[in-house]
């Protein structure tokens, strides 16, 4: 993988986690809190999916750009999906912003001549400003890859941007007063997040048509590097290798191998989400979990949510950055050759 692609993936680490600290600080912060125009939904859910889709891809893409490869294997399949990684996470912070400012804009009694509340306007341009930074150097140094979008893609895309905007800007914010109405918004704001960043990805790059290595292949190949540098705690790899390879596993293996079945892992990873969000919120609160009842409640709705998210952004985007390639007869090696 070549060093400007490396550089292009560092950067966009960087922004993602920068992201998340400005999407935590003015949301929790205590002088920030009360002037956060963009801390309720639909513009919080646009947030909350924007920062899990940013860190997520920039994980992926920095993971891609890191890995060892075989040594004179063609790269040009992993070369375009850590490109698509890195724009993606990118993209992602930036709807997320517009999100915000719209919010803003909509509700200037919130922050204006409020001190924090321009300390929080700062803090977004200076987010907004460093991902404009980390786009354009992506755009310059991507020029030579010779790809061409879609025909009228960037029509169909910017046609949905302001459609997208229109309706995050003329939307009824009295629907949240009801549990139907604040459910609905939480979907506009997934939504308002998703359906862009799929629109504009599909403008930037065509589909792969060339051969490249998923998410399994990613993973795999780390751990091989480490089972491969780890010295003694090597014996643990191997316990781990015997624990996968017990027969009675197979069917829980095959039943979780997104190759084979592609829907599984995203339910269950938005499950798995969806409780740790419940978890988050109930402890934040300071209350627990001694409320079974409630806990539940606020579990059932976090869990729904979160699997809508991940399904939609699933169907949307998981070809596009190349997260798993369908493959009945999956025989992936785990083991360090």
């Amino acid at each position: 993988m070549s060093k400007r692609l490396r550089v292009a993936a560092c950067l966009t680490a960087v922004l993602a986690v920068l992201f998340y600290l400005f999407f935590q600080v003015s949301k929790h912060n205590v002088a920030l809190s009360p002037v956060n125009a963009f801390a309720n939904d639909p513009y919080d859910s646009v947030g909350s999916f924007g920062v899990q889709f940013a860190l997520f891809t920039a994980l992926l893409t920095l993971v891609r750009a890191f890995r060892p490869y075989q040594a004179n294997k063609a790269l040009d399949g992993q070369q375009l999906l850590v490109v698509r990684g890195a724009w993606l996470s990118c993209l992602s912070v930036a709807v997320t912003l517009v999100a915000d400012v719209v919010a803003m804009i909509r509700h200037p009694a919130v922050w204006v001549d409020l001190p924090a509340g321009y300390i929080l306007a700062a803090l977004l341009g200076g987010v907004a400003l460093f991902t404009v930074l980390v786009g354009w150097l992506l755009h310059y140094w991507i020029r030579t890859m010779h790809v061409s979008p879609a025909k009228h893609a960037w029509s169909i895309a910017i046609g949905l941007c302001i459609v997208s905007v229109l309706v995050l800007a003329l939307y009824p914010e009295s629907w949240r007063q009801s549990i139907g109405g604040e459910l609905f918004t939480v979907l506009v704001g997934i939504a308002f997040l998703f359906v862009p960043l799929w629109a504009l990805e599909n403008a930037i790059f065509p589909a792969p048509a060339v051969d490249f290595e998923d998410c399994i292949d990613d993973l795999a190949s780390v751990y091989r590097w480490v089972k491969a540098h780890i010295g003694p705690f090597v014996i643990c790899c191997n316990l781990l290798e015997k624990i996968f390879g017990w027969p009675f596993l197979y069917p829980v293996r095959d039943w979780l191998n997104p190759r084979k079945h592609t829907w599984n892992v995203a339910i269950l990873l938005g499950i798995v989400i969806g409780i740790g969000l419940a978890l988050g919120e109930a402890f934040g609160e300071g209350g627990g979990i001694q409320q079974v009842g409630r806990f539940a409640l606020i579990a059932s709705i976090f869990i729904g949510l979160e699997c809508v998210g991940v399904l939609l952004g699933y169907s949307l985007l998981a070809k596009p950055i190349g997260l798993f390639r369908h493959d009945t007869n999956d025989t992936t090696s785990w083991r360090a050759s």
